[in-house]
């Protein structure tokens, strides 16, 4: 069993770095682990980590797919369930309101208990400036302002009503993440802490 702490928020809003920063700060006292759902995605699909999802997950080569949500589901709970840490920070997922059911019915079935959601908030001028520059910082080919700005609407279109829904079964704690790093992070632990109580 594990408890759960979803986080959200935009492209370049800092999702993976404070959840990441959790996973070191000993802030809650007990281990804490990280998954953001895209990252394990995209690390089941170049065969860099082992997965019952490997074979579904693969689309041949050109072929785009677009997942099930049972299938994403599956993915992310393999990783909680191998785990097995006291504390799991889900970086990204659900991020479509229509995957909420099967989240949630995950979490009953394997006994975890969701303590609540994260939403970190960024306006798309800030959001698309820092995907852009984490893409040059990072060397990432094929980063552009279209892309950074389709990145942002997807997120109002799909991920803002997955909060909305989510928050029908559980806390959500919206912060400002437009501040410096070191701001959002106080913000960001003091959220996770207020959630753990």
């Amino acid at each position: 069993m594990s408890e759960l702490i979803v986080v959200h928020g935009p492209p370049g809003s800092g999702k993976s770095i404070h959840s990441k920063r959790l996973t070191t700060e000993g802030l809650l006292g007990i281990p804490v682990d990280h998954i953001s759902a895209g990252d394990r995605l995209r690390a089941i699909r170049i065969g860099k980590v082992a997965s019952g999802y490997s074979g579904v997950v693969n689309p041949t080569p050109g072929q785009s797919i677009l997942l099930d949500h049972s299938i994403m589901a599956g993915v992310v709970f393999e990783y909680i369930n191998q785990t097995l840490c006291p504390m799991m920070i889900i970086d990204g997922y659900p991020r479509f309101s229509e995957a909420i059911d099967g989240f949630i019915k995950e979490i009953q079935v394997n006994h975890h208990i969701l303590l609540g959601c994260v939403n970190l908030e960024l306006s798309k001028d800030v959001s698309v400036d820092r995907v852009l520059k984490r893409g040059t910082r990072r060397g990432e080919i094929g980063v552009t302002k279209v892309i950074a700005e389709k990145r942002y609407q997807e997120h109002l279109d799909f991920t803002l009503y997955a909060i909305a829904t989510l928050g029908m079964s559980t806390k959500v704690i919206n912060i400002d993440a437009e501040s410096s790093i070191e701001e959002v992070w106080r913000s960001f632990s003091q959220a996770i802490l207020t959630l753990n109580v």
